[in-house]
C-alpha cells in the first residue's frame, strides 16, 4: 500500500483529565485554545468514556480494544503480558515507524519492568518497548515523576532534581497543592513537546509514522512551576456541587471514601486501594479555601499541557503533516476533584472519573463533526486500524468510528458503553452500562448498586437502583449490558459439525 493510503497517527494521552477541563465544554473560566481547536478542525465526542477508572487497565484497554476482563490486566501493578493485540505491534508490523515519548503505565512502576529499564548512557531511546520500534518512557507524575528518559532530559539541561523542592499551599493535603522550584521550560510537558518535535521533524516520508505521547498531568501531586503564569484564577472556578444531605441511597463504600476508611474496610486488598488515598474526603472539600486551591492548580496543569500541545500541533503544520495525519488527545480517566465530596478517583462511577475528552482530528479522513453517541477509548484502535486499511485478526471489544465520522451511519451500532473496576478478584469490582440517558452499575458479589437518570439527575444524586418504578429500566439495562458482555467472549473457528 503506498504511503499515502495511510494516515501518520499522533496519539496524546493525558493523565486523569476531567471533561470539563476544556474551554469548548463548557467551561469559560479554561484557556484551551489548542484543544479547542482540535475538536473544532475534528471532532469533540461529547460522550467519552474510560473503560477503567484506574490508570493501568484503562491504558492497557485503549492499546488493545478491550475490557480488562479480556485483557487481563486489572489493576495498577499488574503486568502486561502479551504486546502482540497492542496498536503498536500491527502498525509496526504493517510497516510505520513507531515511537513512544512518556509516560505508558502498562506495566508495574514499583518492581523491576519495561519501563523503569536503565537510561542507556548515551540518552539514545529503548528498542522494543510494549510493541514500539523504540521509546524513551518515564515514569510517575509531576513530583515523583522526574524519571526515566525525562530525568536524564532534565540533567542534560544542567539542573539537578536533587534540587527540587515545593512550596506546600496546606501543612495537610492529599493532593499535595503548591508551587514547584522547577523551571516550566524543564516541566515533563515540554520535554516531551521537545522530543516529539524532534522526532517529527526526522521524518523523511518513506513510512507512515506512529507516535505515541504520554503526559504525566493533570494527574495529582497539583503543582505547577513557579514560574508558570497561564494560571486559572481560583476564584473563576464553580465549587464543586454536592449536598451529602440530599443524596440518597449512595453505594455501600461511598460514605467510606468520604470519610477515608475505604482502605480499612472489606472492600480492599492487598495494598491500598487503587486510585485513592487513605484521606478523609469530606473536611477536605468542607474548606473552601483548599477547595479552591487545588482545583485551581488542576485546572492550570491542563492550561499548561494545552501549550504543550499547541507546540506539537504547529510542528505538525509547518512540517505540511497536517492533512494525512489522524490526531488524537485524550486521556485515561476523570478526577473527582470535589464531586460528591471526593478526590482523585478509584472504585466510583460517577461523571467527574468516568467522562473524558476524547478529540480527533484527520482532515484526509473526515470533515469536521459533532457525535452524540456514547463512545469508550476501546475505539481507538479499531479506529486507527480502519483508517489505516489494517485488516485486525484480533477479537476486539470496541467498535471502529469511521463511519459515523464519515456520515455513512447515523449511530453506532452500539446501544451503550461499559465500564469495569477489579480491586483484586475477591474485593469491591464493577461492571457499569453507560447509555445516553442512564448509567447502571452493577457489584459484584455485592447486594447493592446504583442507577442514575443522566438526563433529569446529571449530578447522580439519587440512586435508583432499589426504587420500584424503576426496575423495568434496571432489567432493560442488565440485558443490555449482558449482551455486551456476550459481544466480547472469544470464539475459535468451527469448520465442521464434530
Amino acid at each position: 500500500m503506498h504511503q499515502a493510503d495511510r494516515p501518520n497517527i499522533v496519539l496524546i494521552t493525558s493523565d486523569q483529565q476531567r471533561y470539563d477541563s476544556i474551554r469548548s465544554h463548557g467551561s469559560a473560566f479554561m484557556n484551551t485554545p489548542n484543544m479547542d481547536r482540535l475538536g473544532q478542525e475534528g471532532v469533540s465526542f461529547r460522550r467519552a468514556y474510560c473503560p477503567c477508572t484506574v490508570c493501568t487497565p484503562s491504558r492497557v484497554s485503549m492499546m488493545t480494544g478491550q475490557q480488562l476482563s479480556r485483557h487481563g490486566s486489572y489493576n495498577i501493578g499488574t503486568f502486561t503480558s502479551d504486546y502482540n493485540p497492542f496498536l503498536s505491534t500491527y502498525l509496526r508490523e504493517n510497516g510505520y515507524r513507531t515511537h513512544h515519548i512518556g509516560k505508558a503505565h502498562w506495566h508495574p512502576f514499583w518492581v523491576d519492568s519495561p519501563e523503569n529499564r536503565k537510561v542507556p548512557e548515551d540518552g539514545q531511546p529503548l528498542r522494543d518497548f510494549a510493541g514500539f520500534e523504540t521509546a524513551e518512557p518515564a515514569i510517575g507524575h509531576s513530583t515523583f515523576g522526574v524519571t526515566g528518559f525525562y530525568e536524564h532530559w532534565v540533567r542534560q539541561k544542567g539542573f539537578d532534581p536533587a534540587t527540587l523542592k515545593v512550596d506546600r499551599l496546606f501543612a495537610e493535603d492529599a493532593n499535595d497543592t503548591g508551587n514547584w522550584n522547577l523551571p516550566a521550560e524543564l516541566h515533563n510537558g515540554h520535554w516531551i513537546a521537545e522530543r516529539a518535535i524532534d522526532f517529527l521533524e526526522r521524518q523523511d516520508g518513506s513510512r507512515p509514522f506512529f507516535l505515541n505521547l504520554g503526559f504525566q498531568d493533570p494527574h495529582h501531586p497539583h503543582v505547577l512551576p513557579s514560574d508558570f503564569h497561564n494560571r486559572v484564577d481560583p476564584a473563576s472556578i464553580p465549587l464543586p456541587e454536592f449536598d451529602l444531605e440530599r443524596e440518597t441511597n449512595p453505594a455501600e463504600h461511598i460514605p467510606l471514601l468520604l470519610d477515608g476508611k475505604l482502605v480499612e474496610s472489606r472492600f480492599n486488598g492487598n495494598f491500598v486501594i487503587a486510585g485513592n488515598v487513605k484521606a478523609p474526603w469530606r473536611p477536605y472539600f468542607q474548606d473552601e479555601a483548599k477547595t479552591r486551591a487545588t482545583r485551581a492548580y488542576y485546572y492550570s496543569m491542563v492550561q499548561l499541557l494545552d501549550d504543550q500541545l499547541g507546540r506539537i500541533m504547529v510542528a505538525v503544520d509547518e512540517l505540511g503533516l497536517r492533512d494525512n495525519t489522524l490526531f488524537i488527545f485524550t486521556t485515561d480517566h476523570g478526577e473527582m476533584l470535589g464531586d460528591h465530596s471526593i478526590g482523585q478517583k478509584g472504585p466510583m462511577i460517577y461523571e467527574g472519573v468516568s467522562h473524558i475528552p476524547f478529540l480527533m482530528r484527520y482532515p484526509n479522513g473526515f470533515a469536521p463533526c459533532e457525535v452524540e453517541d456514547c463512545v469508550s477509548l476501546i475505539d481507538i484502535l479499531p479506529t486507527v486500524l480502519d483508517f489505516a486499511r489494517i485488516e485486525d485478526r484480533t477479537k476486539r471489544d470496541g467498535l471502529s468510528l469511521k463511519d459515523r465520522l464519515q456520515g455513512n451511519v447515523p449511530a453506532l451500532d452500539r446501544k451503550g458503553v461499559r465500564i469495569e473496576f477489579k480491586e483484586e478478584p475477591d474485593r469491591i469490582r464493577f461492571k457499569c452500562w453507560v447509555t445516553p440517558e442512564w448509567k447502571l452499575a452493577v457489584y459484584l458479589g455485592e447486594p447493592f448498586g446504583e442507577l442514575y437518570d443522566l438526563v433529569h439527575d446529571p449530578g447522580e444524586m439519587h440512586n435508583l437502583f432499589d426504587v420500584p418504578e424503576y426496575q423495568a429500566v434496571k432489567a432493560r439495562l442488565l440485558i443490555e449490558l449482558l449482551n455486551d458482555l456476550e459481544r466480547s467472549e472469544p470464539v475459535h473457528m468451527r469448520p465442521c459439525r464434530a
